[in-house]
């Protein structure tokens, strides 16, 4: 709960406003955003469902390139996702159009 609380507030350093906050079932969370005065709901599928599914997606691709990006410069981290996205693009376009990737 004190991880969660500490989070909290570095995030909410760089919010303009105070933020809703969507949990599901990790009960650390909602200790943490009534400690500090911010509104939550409880929602287990749906926008967040989507969100973390992108994530898990951005997380399995990325796996393979561990050993290769450097991550000590943000630079770099952001040059390597813009790759990758630009490469699923290029991908889900062509493949939507009839085309094929030829690996």
């Amino acid at each position: 709960m004190l991880n969660a609380l500490t989070f909290l507030k570095k995030v909410l350093k760089v919010c303009e406003n105070k933020p809703v906050i969507v949990v599901d079932r990790g009960p650390w969370y909602p200790y943490a955003l009534k400690r500090l005065g911010l509104g939550y709901f409880h929602e287990t599928f749906g926008e967040r469902n989507r969100i973390e599914r992108w994530f898990k997606k951005l997380k399995e691709r990325t796996k393979r390139f561990y050993n290769n990006i450097n991550t000590k410069s943000i630079k770099n981290v952001e040059e390597t996702a813009k790759a990758i996205t630009l490469l699923h693009n290029i991908i889900t376009q062509t493949r939507s159009l009839g085309g094929v990737i030829l690996t």
